[in-house]
Formats: C-alpha cells, sequence, structure tokens
C-alpha cells in the first residue's frame, strides 16, 4: 500500500485523540493560542528531529513559498483549535473532510492529478459522506454552526497549505520546504507566548494541565509529519486527503469507545456516512 495512503491513515487515527487532548486543556483554563503555540512548537521539534535542516537558512526562491504555507498552516491551525473547543469532535472531524474539496479542484487545476471520473466521484462522495457524519441535515448544521464555520475557515487554509505542499515542495526538496513552513509556524507561535507568560507559568507548575497540551502537541506533530509527508514525497494530495478523511469515521469509533452517548438518529447518519467515506476511497483507489 503506497504512503500517499497509509501515511495519512495513521493521521486520521491520531485525530480524535488529539481532539481530545485539545478539549481537556480548554475545559481546564487553557486559552487555544497557548494550546496552538504550545502544539505548533512541539510539532516544530518533531519535524526538526527527524527531517535535519538543509541549505541553510538563507531565503530565495521558492523558499518564499514555504514561508507563505508556513502562515497557512498557522491559521488553519488556530480555526481547527477553535472549532474543537466546545465543539462535538465528530461534527470537527467530519467538517474538515471539505478541504479535499479545495485539493482536488486546485490539483486537477494545474495538472497536479490527472481528473478522471472516479477521482471527481470519489471526492464529492466523500463531500456527501462528510456532512452525514456532521449531522446530516440543516438542522444540524444550524445546531453545530460555530463548529462547522470554524472548521471550514480551517479547510480553506488546509486546503491550500495541502495543495501546495503538494504541488511546490519537490522544487526545494520536501525537508527543506517542510522545516521552513514548520518554522514559520513556530516563530508565530513564540510571538503568541510571549504575550501570555501568565498562561505559561500555569503549564509550567500545573503538570496535570500541561500534560494535555503537551500531548495535544505530540500528537499533533506526529499527525501534521506523516500527512505532509505524504503530500510532499508522493504528490497526490487529493488521494491523501480523502484517505484523512477517514478521520471523521475514527471520531465517531473514538465517541463510541469512551462511552459518549448520540442521539440514535444521528448515530444512524454518522454509521451511513461512515459506509459512504470507505466507498469513496475505494472509488478514489480505483483512479
Amino acid at each position: 500500500m503506497s504512503g500517499a495512503i497509509w501515511l495519512p491513515l495513521i493521521g486520521a487515527i491520531l485525530h480524535p485523540l488529539l481532539g481530545w487532548c485539545i478539549q481537556q486543556g480548554a475545559s481546564r483554563g487553557v486559552r487555544l493560542t497557548v494550546t496552538v503555540a504550545v502544539a505548533n512548537l512541539v510539532t516544530g521539534l518533531i519535524f526538526l528531529c527527524y527531517l535535519g535542516p538543509e541549505g541553510g537558512w538563507q531565503l530565495a526562491g521558492r523558499d518564499w513559498w514555504a514561508v507563505g504555507n508556513g502562515v497557512l498552516f498557522f491559521l488553519g491551525q488556530w480555526f481547527s483549535i477553535q472549532s474543537v473547543k466546545s465543539g462535538d469532535l465528530a461534527v470537527h472531524s467530519s467538517a474538515l473532510g471539505m478541504k479535499v474539496v479545495i485539493v482536488g479542484f486546485c490539483s486537477m487545476l494545474v495538472g497536479l492529478e490527472p481528473s478522471s471520473w472516479n477521482l471527481i466521484t470519489g471526492v464529492f462522495l466523500a463531500t456527501f459522506a462528510v456532512f452525514l457524519v456532521s449531522g446530516g441535515s440543516a438542522e444540524g448544521w444550524k445546531t453545530h454552526r460555530g463548529t462547522v464555520g470554524f472548521t471550514l475557515i480551517a479547510c480553506l487554509f488546509f486546503g491550500l497549505n495541502d495543495f501546495l505542499t503538494g504541488w511546490q515542495s519537490r522544487e526545494i526538496g520536501a525537508a527543506r520546504w517542510l522545516l521552513l513552513m514548520m518554522g514559520t509556524s513556530s516563530a508565530i507561535s513564540v510571538g503568541l507566548l510571549l504575550r501570555r507568560t501568565d498562561q505559561v507559568k500555569t503549564l509550567i507548575t500545573s503538570p496535570r494541565i500541561g500534560v494535555f497540551i503537551l500531548g495535544a502537541g505530540l500528537l499533533l506533530g506526529l499527525q501534521a509529519l506523516v500527512v505532509n509527508l505524504a503530500f510532499s514525497w508522493y504528490g497526490q494530495p487529493t488521494l491523501s486527503n480523502v484517505v484523512f478523511s477517514m478521520r471523521g469515521l475514527m471520531a465517531v469509533l473514538f465517541l463510541f469507545f469512551i462511552g459518549k452517548k448520540s442521539d440514535p438518529r444521528f448515530v444512524r447518519k454518522q454509521t451511513f456516512g461512515a459506509i459512504l467515506l470507505v466507498i469513496a476511497l475505494a472509488i478514489v483507489l480505483g483512479t
């Protein structure tokens, strides 16, 4: 099985636990900006340890694309965590799958991935499946409009980030691209932490709180690493995003295993949506 498939699948499995850690931190009074900043710094450290710097830090040419991509990544993280704060984890994880449409459209537009009926059908079927797992009705989306709204904004930034990584990273090398991207996101995060020193002190003096934030950072770092490696190494961001959409199914299973009860009608829609996600994945794999 290609790394374009199994790497984002690992990311999908990690996603519900990441969301749970963020919610635990927020319920204990940790500001979302601090969670984003710490998580991005841990992510940057993981990238640095795994990839190692290449070519020095002098910026030229396509390096600036990677820097801009780091800004997109940070904005995607910020809006995503805003969504997770008080929203339904399954709704957030599923609605985030909407970015596959952005990635697919951009990829086929520039010829990064050849357009085919299988790919187009799989993308739109995955989108409909995401809608079902998120509630499957306009009323359901209205109930979770805050979660859905923040998630869709995150989709825009993440979708562009994924597309650019798959399209441009080979120009300067995947390792250099990812390090510059995460270095930019980490630099923004340092600025945020300098403005929230009181919260940083709380994390240091309250290990029980800090462990959730560090856990979120570690999970985010691992998820970001495997998913972005799939985009940059294999150059099939649409395929990888359809696989990554399975995080909606993973979130449903996670909430079931921890014993969180939901309305039976909602569960039926989520189950049907999860089945459609699997079908969409099978169609795209046949491309």
